[in-house]
């Protein structure tokens, strides 16, 4: 279960990470267009854009493409991480319950098997 918890709060910090990453990502795109408009832009032939030398939007939104892909990676392994690990435990916490009802019906007097009905035992040990 500790394992399961630090990946779930390890989980829970790719929302707050995309976050920062929109946020650098539109400054960056606000500092390009300002850079384009108070500079004199080149324009390219082939194209209406201006060109700015040194200025590469492509490159700057692929690395950000590199961190939401990095942070969705990271969150898809550390969900699974987490539900599997909580799954285990809470299939192993039920198993343990089961086993303990079990034998604690099996330790009751004998009066208790007369008084009980017949599938009493079978339908508490599968709720």
């Amino acid at each position: 279960m500790i394992i399961g918890l630090i990946a779930a709060v390890a989980n829970g910090t790719g929302m707050p990470l995309i976050f920062v990453v929109i946020g650098k990502m539109t400054n960056r795109f606000v500092t390009i267009g300002q850079a384009v408009n108070m500079s004199s832009a080149v324009m390219n032939s082939s194209s209406t854009c201006p060109v700015m030398p040194g200025l590469d939007i492509e490159a700057e939104m692929t690395r950000f493409a590199y961190y939401y892909a990095g942070i969705g990676f990271a969150v898809v392994i550390l969900s699974t991480i987490q539900v599997w690990t909580f799954l285990t435990s809470a299939a192993r916490q039920t198993a343990r319950i089961r086993q303990k009802f079990f034998f604690a019906v099996l330790h009751q007097e004998i009066a208790w098997f007369d008084i009980s009905k017949i599938g009493t035992l079978n339908t508490r040990l599968t709720e």
